[in-house]
């Protein structure tokens, strides 16, 4: 082979041995993922690993003694012998760890009183800072001093039902079991998690501070990144470890607090530390859409702004390269101090280490190196995040802009002569998005095709955001004036940002559907493997061809390489044309994988749909969605609650080619019935909601998110009346009677004026709706008692549809299927839920009635069509109605 062709083939396969050290750290990753998920499997990893490990070095010294070689010089020669040796070794220490950690993690007193349910009063010390959710809960990383080391915690401030380890999902999750467990009782700190998280970070609440907290431990899944969870009854601080701890969550607090103070900095702190406590749920949705989430997550993003800067003044200081990147990494582990020692923190900065590691050395040969060291540090730190999503696409990202940025750079700038300042953040966008698509799979489903556009955008705002969000950190403390100016300058930037989000997740197609789980996930790392290499055999096949010889370019003397390979991107002879037809065929199939489910799939879905529905029950899981709409108007769709699941929710509009929502009706205040609101509530016209109660007060998250939105609100009470989208017309006439000649006609049956219900469930809007000819009946969630006071009142309540109160559950007046005879029933209620639903008894009572029913967890989404008395009943997935 030619001196020629050698190097032009290592310019493009890049310099030996750089996956010697990765190939071991990823099968470590592998096995670390099993272990942890079964106790023991530590001991028999390191007992393997250690026979292993002797038997290989067995044979390099039998090999090294036969040759008259040194065994470490046999051992660097031989790539298979290192790779051996290297990946035994660490599967060793591994082993070692994971059995340690189990030990520890397995603390007698924490397991008994977990096991008994008894309530443990214990001296912990926080491992982070208190995190808040728009939903009013909080939890906190903390270790406790246990008989053989610290044992990982994770502390739960919840305001309402704690099953399951992470709290109920709202008061509709409670209610739905026949009533919720008031777990978070108030402290000194403040009533609920808010308070008592909010008090927390400002009273100096941060890593290393040791907390006297009283609760019942929960012991976790074996794989879970804390051994048990506590449920919080009441905490106080003991003391805090040392004056640095302290003020960095004092820093904090003050930029909190002057970000809460100005208009539209809620995300300024987010972008500057992490603490997304005042970002609303619509903006956290549409950041999340628009895969915008990393910048207010203290991601790897954030850490190279912090490094950039830090170089940037240095250099203009005059210190060398070397000393560039050693004083980066100070003001990194300072930054990192201020954020919190949490693991997503570690593993950015970790990452970020990872990129001046392989400036230091000053070729790009390290760089996969250290990304396999960096794998390694984090694994034998903590095995515990081998299953954790953020350790996973932390690498990934990592790996991708290694690998991918740097060739998709040189061809976005050489080839479509894209300037540098734009090209960089171009390719670094894909390539993190690329590396990071399967995995993002199986957290949200669909796919971000604004991902990238998103991106891109926001790129001048988020430095601005996070570097001015900095200097506030720092000013607050010196000059609350300097500081809040700062902050207010921050907020600039920051409302880009804000409507990036908003605008990018809401263009057409912006999430394309995808298959969920791990087969969608494998579908999709399929189809960017297959393009990859198109991309590859497309650009790299004429790397063992000469160039032509160009004018002006002098030949290559005797003994030196061709000078045309200093040129890569110069012309070439013709490349050979098997290649080409790879590289076509691998890209059709590429693009066939990848425009099967997002675009083919969907249109047939679509069209599979009826297109003369009247009523639609959308498959939300264990909540409620109806929508309903006169045929003959099929533009005035109105839409009763929501679910919780704004995928799902979202879904089925697509499906139904539903558009405008001309009315919301959400039937009462839980989850399960508005949580998905934050997807919708750009498209709804006007809501129609159920009164206050005397449990939740007339403080309502459901009336503020509403009147947010600028939606115009009305309460419904027992005689309001209309149709089409507007009040107080004369409705359930025929099939139309609104004043625009058509549309939904409603009537509201109950709660009575003037009367405040008990609870949510009783405050539930009931109201019978006429959807072209078909009516239906609309009962919420109401109880037997609420619905005996409705057949006592003598309203008319015959119905040709049925929806069934509360998803079905036992707390049903068993003549009202008998008052109603409805020809079908339509009962929305999730796939194997823990609470029973649908009850026996009540399917039996509407069987007994003469009323069919159909349940979402059977058939899916489910379309009611026709006339009175022969209506056709159409479902996403198969089976008939009972």
């Amino acid at each position: 082979m030619s001196r020629e062709s050698t190097i032009a083939r290592r310019a493009y396969r890049g310099p030996p041995g750089q996956w010697r050290l990765l190939a071991p750290a990823l099968v470590a990753w592998a096995l670390a993922a099993h272990a942890i998920t079964a106790p023991g499997t530590g001991r028999i990893v390191a007992v393997a690993s250690a026979l292993g490990g002797a038997c290989t070095l067995g044979v390099v010294v039998w090999r090294a003694v036969r040759r008259r070689a040194g065994v470490w010089a046999a051992v660097a020669r031989g790539s298979s012998a290192t790779v051996a040796v290297l990946g035994l070794a660490l599967l060793l220490l591994l082993g070692l760890r994971i059995e340690w950690g189990e030990a520890v993690r397995d603390d007698a007193t924490l397991r008994e009183a977990a096991a008994a349910g008894t309530t443990q009063e214990l001296s912990v010390t926080l491992s982070g800072y208190a995190v808040e959710s728009s939903d009013r809960r909080a939890w906190a990383a903390a270790t406790f001093a246990g008989a053989r080391g610290r044992v990982p915690l994770v502390l739960w401030f919840e305001a309402g039902d704690a099953r399951g380890g992470g709290g109920s999902s709202g008061g509709g999750s409670a209610d739905d079991s026949g009533g919720g467990d008031s777990s978070g009782v108030g402290d000194s700190g403040g009533g609920g998690p808010s308070g008592r998280a909010g008090a927390a970070q400002r009273g100096g609440w941060g890593p290393g501070s040791e907390v006297l907290v009283r609760g019942v431990p929960v012991r976790l899944d074996a794989g879970s990144g804390a051994a048990f969870g506590i449920r919080i009854v009441a905490a106080a601080a003991e003391k805090s470890d040392g004056s640095l701890a302290t003020a960095a969550a004092d820093l904090r607090a003050r930029l909190r607090d002057a970000a809460a103070a100005t208009p539209g900095a809620a995300l300024v702190p987010g972008l500057a530390v992490g603490d997304t406590s005042l970002v609303a749920a619509q903006t956290d949705r549409q950041m999340r859409d628009a895969s915008l989430t990393h910048l207010v997550a203290v991601s790897g993003a954030n850490c190279a702004l912090v490094t950039s800067a830090a170089g940037w003044v240095l250099a203009r200081c005059g210190a060398g390269r070397r000393i560039r990147i050693l004083g980066q990494g100070a003001v990194l582990a300072g930054f990192v101090f201020v954020v919190g020692p949490d693991p997503s923190v570690q593993r950015a900065a970790v990452m970020a280490v990872v990129v001046l590691v392989s400036q230091y050395g000053g070729r790009r040969a390290i760089a996969l190196p250290a990304l396999a060291s960096a794998v390694i540090v984090l694994l034998l730190r903590d095995p515990w995040q081998a299953l954790h999503p953020g350790f996973a696409l932390s690498v990934a990202a990592t790996a991708g802009i290694l690998i991918i940025a740097p060739p998709l750079t040189r061809a976005l700038r050489l080839r479509a002569r894209v300037p540098e300042l734009v090209a960089l953040p171009i390719a670094v966008a894909c390539a993190a998005q690329f590396a990071c698509a399967p995995l993002l799979l199986l957290l949200q489903p669909g796919l971000p095709l604004v991902g990238v556009l998103a991106n891109v955008l926001a790129a001048p705002g988020a430095p601005l955001g996070t570097g001015l969000g900095l200097l506030a950190l720092v000013l607050l403390p010196l000059s609350e004036p300097l500081g809040a100016l700062a902050v207010w300058v921050a907020a600039l930037p920051a409302r880009w940002l804000v409507g990036t989000a908003a605008v990018t997740s809401e263009l057409p197609y912006a999430r394309a559907p995808w298959p969920e789980g791990w087969g969608g996930a494998a579908l999709l790392a399929a189809a960017e493997l297959l393009l990859g290499t198109a991309w590859w055999l497309g650009t790299h096949r004429g790397a063992h061809t000469r160039p032509r010889a160009r004018p002006g370019l002098r030949r290559a003397g005797k003994g030196e390489a061709d000078p045309g390979w200093r040129h890569p991107w110069s012309a070439r002879e013709p490349a050979l044309r098997g290649a080409s037809r790879w590289s076509l065929g691998l890209a059709a199939a590429g693009l066939g994988l990848l425009l099967g489910p997002t675009a083919l799939t969907p249109a047939v879905t679509r069209a599979a749909a009826p297109r003369d529905w009247s009523v639609v029950a959308c498959d939300v899981g264990q909540g409620d969605a109806l929508l309903l709409r006169d045929p003959a108007r099929p533009g005035g769709v109105t839409l009763v609650d929501t679910g919780e699941d704004p995928d799902a929710l979202l879904a089925c509009l697509d499906r139904f080619s539903v558009g405008r929502i001309e009315l919301l009706i959400v039937s009462h205040d839980h989850r399960d019935h508005f949580g998905a609101l934050d997807a919708v509530i750009r498209r709804v016209d006007r809501a129609l909601i159920a009164p206050a109660n005397r449990e939740d007060g007339a403080d309502r998250a459901l009336v503020r998110q509403l009147e947010a939105a600028g939606v115009p609100v009305t309460v419904g009470v027992a005689g309001m009346h209309g149709g089409g989208g507007v009040l107080g017309v004369a409705g359930m006439h025929g099939g139309g009677g609104g004043e625009d000649g058509g549309g939904v006609q409603w009537l509201v049956l109950g709660p009575a004026a003037g009367h405040v219900p008990a609870d949510a469930n009783s405050a539930s809007v009931i109201a019978r709706l006429r959807a072209g000819a078909v009516s239906v009946l609309l009962l919420g969630d109401t109880g037997a008692l609420v619905q005996s006071e409705l057949l006592r009142g003598g309203a008319d309540l015959r119905a040709d549809v049925l929806k069934v109160a509360h998803h079905g559950s036992r707390d049903q007046n068993r003549e009202l299927p008998g008052r109603v005879a409805a020809d079908l029933a339509l009962v929305s209620v999730g796939a194997s839920n823990r609470y029973g639903h649908p009850a026996p008894g009540t399917l039996a009572d509407l069987a007994a009635a003469g009323t069919a029913t159909a349940r979402t967890d059977q058939l899916g989404s489910i379309a009611v069509s026709g006339a009175p008395g022969s209506l056709r009943v159409w479902a996403s997935e198969r089976g008939p109605p009972e």
